[in-house]
């Protein structure tokens, strides 16, 4: 009779309130257990995300979004005076957006620390010539900007490109722990690594949210042209076995990609 009760209990919840009724129910009953896709993809005790015990590096990512009737005096304006900026920090890249955004420029500054970041918008800020010949020129033709700072994931490393391409932007919300999805975030990222480098596509570096949109990973991509990226992409939607994409985008909440292409100033082309 109980069985039955705490069953006709959950449906209830589950037809009420979805999910978060269901997990409710199922937290107020030890003998209860979370599904298998809600669980850490890896054995917790043996396999955690750890943080090195040497300081990482974070890395900043702008975008600016510009107003149409500017953006071709924007990016000009940037070929000539964009020196002033890149010799106090370093940039990592600087793309204008092709495909899934229009009018927008994207940097990423690569800092030692928060610290050290805070140390070089000081010294932005009293750079007159920085102020004076590039910020006061290019402000009114911003309609935003939005920014966040960003780690590499553990398992994550840098690959430079070894030739010009064009560049892809994935950016991933996701709807769960960080110890549930980054398992199954590197098996995909491994496996589209694999079956698109035939294409001629490169994942250069995957990273993960520290402020801004939290609980988000940043995959930077270079392809060889948007045209074999895609023809490659629908290759992978057509693996035989798609267990490993099914369970990583079980965990995702919203994706979006942006096509991009590198500007002068980008040390990445």
């Amino acid at each position: 009779m109980f069985t039955y009760l705490c069953a006709g209990y959950i449906g209830v919840l589950f037809r009420r309130q979805g999910h978060i009724g269901l997990r409710a129910a199922l937290i107020s009953d030890r003998k209860f257990t979370i599904p298998p896709l809600n669980t850490p993809s890896r054995d917790s005790s043996i396999d955690r995300l750890h943080l090195s015990k040497e300081p990482q590096k974070i890395y900043e990512i702008r975008t600016y979004s510009v107003r149409p009737k500017y953006f071709k005096e924007y990016v000009r304006h940037t070929e000539d005076h964009f020196h002033l900026r890149i010799r106090h920090s370093k940039l990592f890249g600087f793309w204008t957006t092709e495909l899934g955004a229009l009018n927008q420029v994207i940097h990423i500054w690569e800092y030692d620390s928060h610290d050290h970041r805070a140390k070089v918008r000081q010294a932005l800020a009293n750079d007159k010539e920085w102020q004076e010949n590039y910020i006061t020129k290019v402000s009114p033709m911003y309609i935003n900007q939005t920014n966040a700072t960003m780690t590499l994931l553990p398992w994550s490393i840098i690959t430079l490109p070894s030739k010009s391409g064009l560049y892809e932007l994935q950016i991933f919300n996701m709807n769960s722990h960080t110890d549930i999805w980054d398992g199954r975030l590197k098996a995909a990222m491994e496996l589209s690594s694999l079956k698109l480098k035939s294409s001629n596509s490169l994942l250069v570096a995957c990273f993960t949210s520290i402020f801004g949109p939290h609980n988000t990973v940043y995959a930077l991509w270079q392809h060889d042209s948007f045209d074999k990226f895609a023809f490659g992409k629908l290759q992978l939607l057509n693996e035989p076995d798609r267990s490993t994409l099914h369970a990583f985008y079980h965990e995702v909440l919203t994706g979006y990609s942006k096509g991009l292409n590198p500007h002068k100033a980008s040390p990445l082309q």
